[in-house]
């Protein structure tokens, strides 16, 4: 009987304890359909800002997806109120490696923001998915700007995975502390705009490629 009641224990500590990973996995909340682009958030510990998430499917292989994203200097054109981008060469810059330095324009009467990301790609051949990877870096690897405020804490990702030959899901993750004045009162929202129609114009750019562009918003 006390073996029996010791089993039924053990039972119970492991399906809590699996309950729990499977929330800490699975803790997005769902906020909206937004054009075919499925967005989530969620908190972030340690953080006060919010991590927000949109995904949708492309009916484009996966390498046209990555040649888009690929072509830094012209994220401008589709990247949610992007007016500079450029790939920062830096010798010795392992292949899957490389800085993204770029240009947000803020509206008035908040000043432009700027950000260096230290940018890897990860490539998952078994699974056929591809994970890119951006970091803001702390140090001044391109001096600050008169005007601008420097971004220091942010961190998004591009997920792509293969679907089939020719269809593509897409998942972008970014949470962006703004910096400087009123940061707490614009990162949610930036964010979230960045987030859901970065990949909204990224979707159309993808379906014009190679020869067209998108409408960026």
């Amino acid at each position: 009987m006390k073996r029996s009641i010791n089993l039924i224990k053990a039972s119970l500590i492991i399906l809590i304890v699996t309950s729990m990973l499977v929330a800490a996995v699975n803790d997005w909340t769902f906020i909206a359909n937004e054009a075919g682009v499925l967005l989530y958030s969620r908190k972030v510990s340690g953080h006060s800002e919010l991590q927000f998430k949109s995904v949708c499917l492309i009916d484009q292989p996966l390498e046209v997806i990555g040649a888009v994203l690929s072509d830094i200097p012209s994220y401008p054109n589709w990247f949610f109120k992007c007016i500079e981008s450029k790939q920062i060469l830096i010798e010795n810059t392992a292949e899957f490696k490389y800085y993204l330095y770029a240009v947000i324009d803020t509206p008035w009467p908040f000043s432009k923001r700027d950000v260096v990301y230290e940018t890897r790609i990860l490539i998952d051949y078994d699974s056929e998915k591809v994970v890119i990877k951006s970091k803001a870096l702390t140090d001044p690897l391109i001096p600050l700007r008169n005007g601008y405020v420097r971004i220091t804490d942010s961190e998004h990702q591009w997920i792509l995975e293969k679907v089939s030959s020719k269809k593509t899901r897409i998942s972008f993750i970014n949470r962006t502390n703004a910096a400087g004045p009123f940061a707490n009162y614009i990162s949610n929202s930036g964010s979230r705009d960045t987030t859901v129609y970065s990949l909204q114009n990224l979707k159309s750019r993808a379906h014009d490629t190679p020869n067209g562009s998108a409408e960026r918003k």
